[in-house]
C-alpha cells in the first residue's frame, strides 16, 4: 500500500514542548507531510483510553494514512516499537496494548518490529521524537516498512486484558462507554452497578427520551453500550474511572 502523505498524531503530551518537537522532526524529513493532530489530551499513561480513541478516529481517514500513537509509560525499556499495516492504514507506536481495538476492527496484514539499533542516538525517554516520528516521516515519503526492522508474527502484538463489563472510555460529556454489547429492548428498565453504587436507567435510542438528569443507556456510535445522563455527566455522578468494572442488567 502506498502512503498518501497524511500523518496523524495521538499522544498524552498535552500542550507541552514534545508535540512541536515531533512535528519538527517529521517536516525536516518530509517537508510535504500533512500532519493532523487527533488529540494530545489522552490522560497521562492512558493506554486503554488511547486504544479506544484511535480505533474510533483513525479508520475514518483515507487509505494510506500513517498514524503515530505515543502513549508510552514503558519508554526506554525492552518493550517493542512496532509498525502495523492493515488493509487501510499504517500504525506506529509502542507495543503496549494501544493497538488492542485497531487489530480487531481492521484487517491486520503485516507487523514489523522496529530495529532500535537503527536509532542508536535516540533518547531513552523520548522515542516519540527520536524513533516513531522519523519512521512515520520516512514511511510517508515512500520508504518501505521492512527497512525499519523484521516482520514478526501478528499474534504477538500485546493485547489488553479486559473483563467483560469494563469502562473503556469516558468522553468530554461524561458519557461512560463500556465494552458491553448486550441486547435490550428500547424502553427496558435497567440497573447499573458500579462499585458500591446502584442506579436505575432506561434503555433508549437517544438522550432526550428520558427526563433531564436521568440515567439512560444507549448503544453508541461505537456499537458498545454507554451509560449517560441527559444533559449531565454520568461519569462525575458515579465517580467513574476508565478500566474499572461496571454492569448493566434488566431490573427485576
Amino acid at each position: 500500500m502506498k502512503t498518501n502523505g497524511i500523518l496523524t498524531l495521538t499522544t498524552d503530551f498535552s500542550d507541552d514542548i514534545y508535540v512541536g518537537q515531533m512535528k519538527g522532526v517529521i517536516v525536516s524529513i518530509n517537508p510535504e507531510a500533512r500532519i493532523i493532530d487527533l488529540t494530545h489530551r489522552i490522560k497521562s499513561f492512558g493506554i486503554l483510553e488511547a486504544a479506544f480513541f484511535i480505533s474510533q478516529v483513525c479508520p475514518t481517514f483515507p487509505p494510506g494514512t500513517v498514524h503515530i500513537v505515543v502513549i508510552d509509560p514503558g519508554v526506554g525499556t525492552k518493550r517493542r516499537g512496532i509498525i502495523l499495516l492493515t488493509d487501510r492504514h499504517f500504525y506506529i507506536g509502542p507495543d503496549n496494548g494501544i493497538f488492542h481495538f485497531v487489530k480487531k476492527i481492521e484487517n491486520l496484514k503485516k507487523v514489523v518490529e522496529i530495529d532500535m539499533n537503527l536509532f542508536k542516538d535516540a533518547c531513552f525517554t523520548f522515542h516519540g521524537r527520536d524513533i516513531f516520528a522519523p519512521v512515520g516521516a520516512y514511511l510517508s515519503s515512500g520508504r518501505k516498512m521492512e527497512e525499519f526492522g523484521k516482520i514478526v508474527d501478528k499474534d504477538t502484538i500485546v493485547s489488553l486484558s479486559l473483563p467483560e463489563g469494563c469502562i473503556i472510555y469516558i468522553d468530554a460529556f461524561g458519557n461512560i462507554i463500556t465494552n458491553i454489547k448486550k441486547e435490550f429492548f428500547y424502553g427496558d428498565k435497567l440497573i447499573i452497578k458500579y462499585g458500591n453504587k446502584k442506579v436505575k436507567a432506561t434503555f433508549a435510542r437517544t438522550f432526550s427520551e428520558v427526563k433531564e438528569g436521568e440515567y439512560v443507556v444507549l448503544r453508541g456510535s461505537s456499537g458498545y453500550l454507554e451509560v449517560d445522563k441527559n444533559k449531565s455527566s454520568a461519569a462525575d455522578e458515579l465517580a467513574a474511572k476508565t478500566g474499572e468494572k461496571i454492569s448493566i442488567s434488566r431490573a427485576s
